[in-house]
């Protein structure tokens, strides 16, 4: 089993949807993934974004139903603490099963990792 880390820098539609099938391909394979949602791409965790992206792009693969088999599957979410002023967010802002943290804790967390994906 390997570990694997993917950084969100964007909150584009394309990010989301990309960063989502190479972590559902690799928990479905054993590995662990980890993903950590910089300030840039904390808004696609809002409460509904998941939704909304599903509406504007129907022809592209659920988005929600990727982060639920993503969940499902062992996959971990942490989400930059330093992004909820930058986004005007609050915590109660944001959807289930995430985890706030500082860079310092995806940093630690992520050591140990053989594969390292950024989008």
């Amino acid at each position: 089993m390997s570990k694997m880390v993917i950084t969100l820098n964007s909150s584009e539609v394309k990010t989301i949807n990309s960063a989502l099938t190479v972590a559902v391909s690799a928990l479905a394979m054993g590995d662990e993934v980890i993903m950590f949602a910089l300030p840039a791409g904390m808004p696609l965790f809002k409460k509904g974004k998941l939704h909304e992206i599903n509406l504007a792009s129907p022809k592209s693969p659920d988005t929600e139903e990727m982060f639920s088999g993503f969940i499902a599957l062992g996959g971990k979410l942490m989400i930059c603490e330093l992004g909820f002023d930058v986004n005007g967010l609050k915590k109660e802002d944001l959807i289930e099963d995430i985890e706030i943290v500082g860079a310092t804790t995806f940093v630690a967390a992520a050591q140990g990792s053989e594969i390292t994906f950024s989008f």
